[in-house]
């Protein structure tokens, strides 16, 4: 017998490793929107976040652009009571409790409001509402949700006609088996061997504490002794066969109670399909809605892509803003963020970069980098309007000494490992990052390493950025017409570095 599918309703998430995820840092950044998310739903999703299908991102940045709209208008409503409505194994009928009951109560109905609400507001977020729209019908499972248990997933007293019944008798024998005690407890010798007053239940059955030293002073069944040793629990022989019924009624009650929770269980994992794609559906509206929170607090907007209107024909950054930076002068630990401005692939296909050490070469290949995974995440990027980054299909990147450090190798033995890979994937589709390309060796090697590199990512048509500070590399440009030179710029009186990027200055 084949096992049952394996169901997620997370989005689908190419290799994080093609996108060059651990290099540009994406883990970091997907943890400033974590104030944003309001759910658990959507907190595991923003984690499990990856680079997504072309479709699926361009489709997320226009559901973020439609909730910024919407929320600077509106008050949408609430997603924080979304839970995971569903058990790690969802077929194991065993899994479903009261707790997981309420959850998927609670989540359906929050899909069904949330449509409701969308539907009132079309006209501000089309796309959103037919994401919900096209949600399968999930009322008549609420329904019987509801008809079986109550907010909390406990079991209702009217769940079933037998339920029903068995609840009127068991309130029934509860009465009886009280107007036995009080006649038991009204009798003087036995209230003169009592521990106490009260009516003590042992194993579910009725119970009188009586002084062990005066305990066959009152007929009946020992079900238990306190811990001093001092009383016993005796169920007195005039509630015994009242007790018996009454623990006979809870019996059927308890089965009855499994029954119609096992129907309910079955039901649920016979509609898992439409949970599976109601939850799928809830995950993109939230994660618009963290996505529109970021744009707010970060001024970010989502990008456009080559081909949108008023979009640039190829990758553009205008006042580009690193994210984590801006955190860091968010808790006053830099003074300000200097924003980027850099194209790339409408006149040239390389972009060489030159300047300083800490001049900003790595940061504009960093932010470059990572403002094209987080679009192809469908997430907003912090810039101003107008900013267009193509869904590329890869990111190869050689940046930092994360490999060398674990790998025990040299600076440049690292740089080769990475050069390798990332010649391996170039492509048009595939952006390729080289910090400091032909350092770490004699110059003159550096430097014919790092030009028969250049020479093969321009035949390949591979949008590219390099940094360096070999002059022969600076010289490259000028003997290719699709290769550009570009500076960080620098005080000319203190010659301290100002992070601007110059593009078209050596």
């Amino acid at each position: 017998m084949s096992s049952p599918p394996t169901l997620t309703y997370f989005p689908t998430s190419l290799p994080r490793k093609d996108f060059a995820w651990e290099v540009l840092e994406m883990g970091d950044v997907l943890e400033l929107l974590e104030p944003f998310c309001a759910s658990t739903l959507g907190y595991r999703a923003l984690r499990d976040l990856g680079p997504r299908p072309v479709e699926e991102a361009r489709a997320a940045l226009e559901h973020i652009r439609e909730m910024r709209e919407l929320i600077t208008q509106e008050t949408v409503p609430s997603l924080a009571g979304l839970a995971d409505p569903l058990p790690k194994d969802p077929y194991d009928l065993t899994a479903y409790d009261e707790d997981r009951y309420a959850k998927l109560r609670g989540f359906l109905d929050a899909a069904g409001r949330l449509t409701g609400w969308f539907a009132d507001h079309e006209h501000v977020a089309p796309r959103l509402y037919q994401v919900l729209l096209a949600l399968p019908d999930v009322k008549p499972l609420l329904a019987r949700i509801d008809l079986t248990v109550d907010e909390r997933g406990k079991v209702r007293r009217d769940a079933s006609p037998l339920l029903q019944r068995l609840e009127r008798r068991i309130e029934e024998l509860n009465g009886l088996v009280n107007v036995a005690l009080r006649a038991v407890l009204a009798k003087a010798e036995v209230r003169q061997v009592l521990s106490d007053s009260a009516v003590h239940r042992r194993s579910g059955r009725p119970v009188l504490a009586v002084r062990a030293k005066s305990a066959g002073r009152v007929r009946g069944i020992v079900h238990d002794r306190s811990q001093s040793g001092e009383s016993v629990f005796i169920e007195p022989r005039e509630v015994i066969e009242l007790g018996n019924q009454l623990a006979a009624a809870q019996s059927d009650q308890r089965r009855e109670i499994e029954r119609v929770l096992i129907e309910l269980t079955r039901a649920i994992i016979e509609r898992l399909d439409r949970i599976h794609e109601v939850a799928a559906g809830l995950i993109e509206v939230e994660l618009a809605w963290i996505g529109a929170g970021f744009c707010l607090a970060y001024g970010a907007h989502p990008a456009l892509q080559p081909g949108d209107k008023g979009a640039s024909p190829s990758l553009l950054l205008r006042s580009a803003r690193h994210p984590l930076l801006i955190d860091q002068a968010k808790r006053g630990e830099i003074e300000a963020v200097v924003p980027i401005d850099l194209r790339l692939g409408d006149a040239f296909d390389m972009l060489i970069i030159t300047g300083p050490n800490t001049g900003g070469k790595t940061l504009a290949l960093k932010t470059a980098g990572l403002f094209s995974l987080m679009t192809r995440a469908g997430l907003p990027v912090p810039c101003e309007e107008g900013t267009t980054i193509p869904l590329f299909e890869g990111i190869a990147a050689d940046i930092g000494d994360e490999q060398e450090i674990r790998q025990n190798l040299s600076t440049f033995a690292s740089h080769l490992v990475r050069i390798q890979a990332g010649l391996q994937r170039a492509n048009p589709e595939t952006l390729v990052l080289l910090d400091e390309l032909g350092g770490g060796t004699d110059p003159d090697e550096g430097a014919a390493l790092g030009e028969a590199v250049l020479e093969t990512l321009l035949k390949r048509m591979a949008p590219t950025l390099v940094s360096t500070h070999i002059g022969r590399l600076k010289e490259f440009a000028f003997r290719h017409p699709r290769a550009e030179n570009a500076c960080t710029e620098f005080d000319l009186k203190t010659l301290a570095p100002l992070y601007h990027l110059l593009v078209g200055t050596p």
